[in-house]
């Protein structure tokens, strides 16, 4: 595509990011992804101020909780992060109450999206900030879909390498040779998992989630790419290529919650591994005090 350069974030849909990927390389395509959404609004304005934050400043004090919603798998991989206790751990450290929803480590994402609602259903209006990691995000928008009165519970979402919308590493394993799906099987067997932890994550681009009514929805995005890749991710995200860019487990613009800001992570894969990591999540909890979406203590709404 000659006029690739020219291309806007508009414009870079998931035909033409499948194109660019033929014509030029992944590479090429996640980092032209990656500019165009630096500087595409209302994302180039939310990251200039989320990047002009002081990282060390105050949080106002502030009854809103943080609740999150932790990726697959949290408690039989706890190296990768997928408890999220980085991301809780920044958040008690600014003086917010901070907890992670104990959805179950292996469930499925109709079974995990239950155990939300009935998190949230204990909340009071206004209250909460939510956090989801990886197929937590899957989780969270089945919540939100299943009952969408129980937005008003919610001030903002950060959606961090979200598998919003599946992914196509899915239909493969499921649609693929009979030994790569009893493999899958034997997988979810060693751990005792719902067969519905794989099947509910079927790549469906469509219809797109969208935000919540009244939610101000941050979506993280890790943008790697081949070299910024190991182990696993890398087989994963080698398979993924020919679509288009991807974190090595789902494609990045299918990890987005659309009418949300968009704040790329250049070099991050799905796990979210960077240094900077825990700096950013704080600056994009001060940015949503800053902005009014975690609210002053005296201006919680503190019915239910």
């Amino acid at each position: 595509m000659s006029n690739s350069p020219d291309c806007d974030y508009a414009t870079l849909t998931p035909a033409v990011l499948t194109q660019l990927t033929r014509e030029h390389g992944v590479d090429f395509a996640t980092a032209l992804w990656y500019d165009r959404v630096r500087s595409a609004e209302p994302h180039q304005a939310f990251i200039e101020a989320v990047e002009a934050l002081d990282a060390d400043a105050a949080l106002p004090a502030t009854s809103a909780r943080l609740l999150l919603a932790p990726a697959a798998f949290w408690r039989e991989y706890p190296q990768f992060g997928a408890d999220g206790a980085a991301v809780l751990a920044v958040a008690r450290g600014l003086g917010m109450d901070a907890e992670m929803i104990r959805t179950p480590s292996t469930g499925s994402v109709s079974e995990n999206a239950r155990v939300i609602r009935e998190a949230l259903a204990k909340e009071a209006d206004g209250s909460v900030i939510l956090a989801s990691l990886s197929k937590g995000g899957a989780d969270v928008r089945a919540a939100l879909d299943q009952d969408p009165t129980l937005a008003r519970k919610v001030r903002a979402w950060i959606n961090v390498c979200g598998i919003i919308h599946g992914s196509p590493l899915v239909d493969a394993m499921l649609d693929g040779a009979w030994w790569r799906r009893l493999a899958v099987r034997a997988f979810l067997a060693r751990w005792r998992a719902d067969f519905g932890l794989i099947r509910e994550l079927r790549h469906a681009p469509v219809p797109r989630a969208t935000v919540p009514a009244g939610v101000f929805v941050v979506n993280v995005v890790a943008c790697p790419l081949t070299i910024h890749t190991a182990g696993a991710i890398t087989q994963r995200h080698r398979r993924l290529a020919a679509l288009g860019p991807n974190d090595g487990s789902t494609l990045l613009i299918d990890a987005i919650v659309d009418g949300g800001v968009v704040y790329p992570v250049w070099g991050a894969d799905h796990y979210f591994r960077t240094p900077d990591a825990p700096v950013l999540i704080r600056r994009i909890l001060l940015h949503l005090a800053a902005t009014g979406h975690i609210p002053a203590r005296s201006n919680v709404d503190t019915s239910s």
